[in-house]
């Protein structure tokens, strides 16, 4: 279990990192509950395709959304 904790923070710590260098917009959430994870969705649009990483770790959602044009 700790072992999940830490690789889930080095990777949110890393993404969000590689978010600022891109110019994405990184947000932090609180969640209600008790939560591991992480999600990669994408949407395309006429303008490009918007990415979504999120990463949740414990009681904290990090969110990372960018646009390809």
């Amino acid at each position: 279990m700790i072992t999940a904790i830490i690789i889930l923070s080095i990777l949110g710590l890393t993404c969000t990192y590689m978010g600022y260098i891109y110019g994405a917009e990184v947000s932090f959430s609180p969640i209600f509950g008790f939560m591991f994870g992480s999600l990669y969705a994408y949407t395309d649009y006429e303008e490009g395709r918007e990415h979504t990483i999120q990463f949740c770790i414990i009681f904290l959602s990090i969110t990372i959304i960018w646009i390809e044009t």
